[in-house]
């Protein structure tokens, strides 16, 4: 039987003082995420995947800029998601306070956005989450990694 996975594409965006921005889903358990989600147009790479649902989630069109592929991340398959997922997550670069401020979302998926620095982050988050938090901006710093894997 072939093995199975899905790909998701995301943006890492910030602040105009480079702290992180992450929306939080109402799926589960309220995640915090990046603005991005699972491929599900026909032919549609995982950068144009993450801009489409930039749009969708925020009503922003960021990362228009050549962005670069901050960290691959691969989430084995488990007890809680029965297909193997890897996600590819582009730096979106930063929006100004203007831009937060017209930020709309998306109620069926995110009900909160939040701007926080990384030790905020690190105490409203789990530590699988914040682990992919922390290695993507280590990656954009130029300090890697640029793989990571987290179980589920």
């Amino acid at each position: 039987m072939p093995t199975r996975h899905t790909v998701y594409g995301c943006l890492y965006v910030r602040d105009e003082h480079d702290r992180p921005v992450q929306l939080r889903s109402v799926y589960g358990s309220r995640l915090w995420q990046f603005p991005g989600g699972n491929l599900d147009a026909q032919g549609e790479d995982p950068l144009q995947t993450a801009r489409r649902e930039a749009v969708e989630e925020t009503g922003l069109e960021i990362g228009l800029e050549a962005p670069r592929l901050l960290l691959t991340h691969f989430l084995p398959a488990g007890p809680r998601m029965p297909l193997n997922k890897v996600g590819l997550i582009f730096d979106g670069g930063r929006l100004t306070a203007d831009q937060l401020r017209r930020k709309r979302l998306d109620p069926a998926e995110h009900d909160m956005w939040a701007v926080h620095d990384l030790a905020d982050w690190q105490e409203l988050m789990a530590p699988r989450d914040f682990a992919r938090l922390d290695a993507v901006e280590h990656a954009r710093r130029g300090e890697g990694p640029a793989y990571l894997i987290t179980h589920t």
